[in-house]
């Protein structure tokens, strides 16, 4: 999985295909890689109720350019952790104007080394799923919430490609039952789900369509592996819906354990 988050940062940030495919499928070019367009980023801007007052951890930033846009929208100070390199480079580049509120660093989520007792909120969106032990990650979350702190997941959980239906456990899909609700309730959180399963079989048509459109786009800039990549997953995501083993949610845990 690296390896691909390497090559992808190396071409993204020049590509005019990729760049163009966000905007018609995301609503807005943010180097987006994963199933949250801008109606969902806005959702859970309004859910954390961010302000400028507000310090946020965005683990799993890529290159920043979502975190810029929440610190843009509601002034808070965010600080980005992505584990690639030349990401946190091209969002401090990127950003170096707004260092007063933004920051990026170097950071492993199954090596955290977090200030404790530092973030309001702390945003994780499609990026809990890079965690080798999730009850342990989110252990160190809370550790460097300031009390009475948020931490707000985007998270899809269903069958992957190529396991039999046999192999999955169907009863996992319940907002209470996912594995990360399973290590949200063993370190003592209480959360709400909102369902965004609808919204994400949407966004996964929408994304086909625009991909075909944008097919020879990607081919002229030699960059096919992106182009299936981003296939690949929507086609995937859209055959689990169909089957009915597939779920996304937004959690958001209320307040610090205490």
């Amino acid at each position: 999985m690296r390896d691909f988050y390497e090559r992808f940062y190396a071409v993204v940030n020049q590509s005019q295909a990729h760049a163009r495919f966000c905007e018609r499928a995301f609503g807005r070019n943010l180097c987006q890689h994963g199933f949250a367009d801008m109606a969902q980023i806005d959702a859970l801007i309004a859910a954390v109720q961010l302000t400028p007052q507000h310090h946020l951890l965005d683990l799993g930033c890529g290159n920043g350019m979502i975190a810029e846009y929440i610190s843009d929208v509601t002034g808070a100070h965010v600080t980005g952790l992505d584990y690639i390199p030349a990401a946190i480079a091209q969002a401090q580049a990127r950003t170096a104007a707004k260092a007063d509120r933004l920051a990026f660093q170097v950071g492993d989520i199954n090596a955290l080394n977090l200030p404790a007792a530092t973030y309001d909120a702390i945003l994780a969106i499609d990026a809990i799923y890079f965690s080798n032990d999730y009850e342990a990650t989110i252990r160190q979350l809370v550790a460097a919430l300031r009390p009475g702190g948020h931490l707000a997941f985007f998270y899809a959980h269903g069958i992957l490609p190529g396991v039999a239906v046999a192999d999955f456990q169907p009863e996992t899909l319940a907002p209470e039952c996912t594995p990360l609700a399973a290590a949200l309730q063993a370190n003592g959180l209480t959360f709400t789900a909102t369902d965004f399963t609808d919204e994400e079989y949407r966004l996964a048509q929408l994304r086909k369509t625009v991909l075909t459109e944008l097919e020879p786009a990607f081919a002229d800039e030699n960059i096919r592996f992106l182009f299936e990549n981003r296939m690949g997953e929507a086609q995937g995501i859209s055959r689990a819906i169909e089957r009915g083993l597939h779920r996304r949610y937004l959690y958001l845990c209320h307040a610090v354990a205490v």
